[in-house]
């Protein structure tokens, strides 16, 4: 009787009792996700026993937030479920109709942008449906321009500022000195990358800016720019050549 007794008061203990109930919530590796959101999208409070939660499930639920990439959750006794998360990274600014928002390099919609988000590159593309933080954008012009801008290497992307793409073979790229990359569809990405960085790289040798590259077909690229630097003068006439008088 008393074995059974002591069984019964741990299970009392291990499954109703108040002191494991689950009295907080941590989060490790946020900065856009907060304790509320995950309390809000998993449903976690006092009621619930901390040995009763399943793990797995409270982590595909926090994955269902906008920014959250993935989770990992455990429990700390005696009532702390931690929740481990990796945040995805805003890439670009997709500007809509009248909206304009963050997404990450694979088109995961993160929320709407701010004005400290300025220094994101300005995507723009032809029809994009309505969209909500938390869903992925399926039209093919943002995802392709997305590949495209994935492809560079990150010096180069540091220095883009627009993504254009009315459709997904019409990408084109802006950079920060004003040269206009026409990219063309997101396809032979490694030829394509290949040919700008060493045409880029002689443009900028040759002091020239602005204009265009074309490597939508890299195997005939084509470009286009306005040399730097002040105009030379003409070359002043040859003075006349006296003859000696006799």
């Amino acid at each position: 009787m008393a074995t059974v007794a002591a069984i019964a008061a741990l299970a009392w203990l291990a499954f109703w009792s108040p002191v494991l109930a689950v009295d907080e919530i941590a989060i490790v590796g946020a900065k856009h996700t907060s304790v509320a959101d995950v309390a809000a999208v998993t449903g976690l409070d006092a009621s619930d026993n901390l040995l009763l939660v399943s793990t797995g499930r409270v982590a595909k639920q926090v994955e269902e937030l906008p920014w959250v990439a993935s989770a990992k959750v455990d429990r700390k006794l005696p009532g702390t479920v931690r929740v481990k998360v990796v945040e995805r990274a805003p890439q670009v600014v997709l500007v809509t109709a009248g909206s304009r928002w963050l997404l990450d390099g694979r088109g995961h919609v993160l929320g709407r942008a701010t004005t400290g988000d300025d220094e994101l590159p300005v995507l723009a593309a032809a029809t994009v449906s309505e969209i909500a933080a938390g869903e992925q954008v399926g039209e093919s012009e943002v995802r392709d321009a997305l590949a495209a801008y994935r492809s560079l290497a990150p010096r180069l992307r540091g220095e883009v500022v627009a993504l254009l793409a009315p459709t997904s073979e019409r990408i084109t790229l802006s950079l920060r000195d004003g040269t206009h990359v026409r990219f063309g569809a997101a396809e032979s990405l490694a030829a394509k990358n290949a040919v700008l960085k060493a045409l880029l790289a002689d443009m900028r040798a040759e002091g020239r800016i602005g204009g265009y590259i074309d490597v939508r077909v890299p195997t005939s690229p084509a470009v286009s720019g306005a040399a730097a630097g002040p105009v030379p003068a003409p070359a002043a006439s040859p003075a006349p050549t006296v003859a000696p008088t006799p």
